[in-house]
């Protein structure tokens, strides 16, 4: 084989390389552990969550596998499971919630039925953004700090 084609086969499969690189960055798996601490609810399957009066929130106890939370007015309590194998697994249990009725129970209903569908944490647009998905990858949550 000559050095041009040599160079050419090299390139050849150096670029689909790098473009798959590329575009599983955009898409990237994030350690669940990444969750500690207070985070927003800003979007709900697709729809952005107005701003409330009680802003809808998780607040992820990692060591504890615990998530507290407002739905938009009632308080909720569940846990979490992980996977020791995948790092961005994460499975919602169906939790506990008070009861008061609010005016906007569409937002809570939607919050509270989407947790069980989540199964993994993505990256966000930055570090201030985590995404959980359900199975096929869909953005069941978008969160931020």
């Amino acid at each position: 084989m000559n050095r041009n084609m040599k160079k050419f086969m090299m390139y050849a499969l150096l670029i689909p390389a790098m473009a798959v690189s590329f575009w599983s960055c955009s898409n990237s798996k994030t350690n669940v552990q990444q969750l500690e601490g207070k985070w927003n609810i800003t979007e709900v399957n697709g729809e952005a969550i107005s701003t409330q009066e009680n802003t809808p929130f998780m607040e992820f106890n990692m060591a504890e596998k615990k998530i507290h939370g407002n739905a938009g007015c009632n308080i909720f309590n569940t846990s979490l499971e992980t996977d020791a194998n995948d790092i961005s697994a994460l499975k919602i249990a169906q939790g506990m919630s008070t009861m008061m009725a609010c005016p906007d129970m569409e937002t809570e209903s939607k919050i509270l039925q989407a947790m069980t569908t989540v199964r993994a944490v993505k990256a966000g647009t930055d570090a201030n953004q985590m995404l959980l998905v359900d199975e096929a990858g869909k953005t069941v949550f978008v969160l931020s700090k």
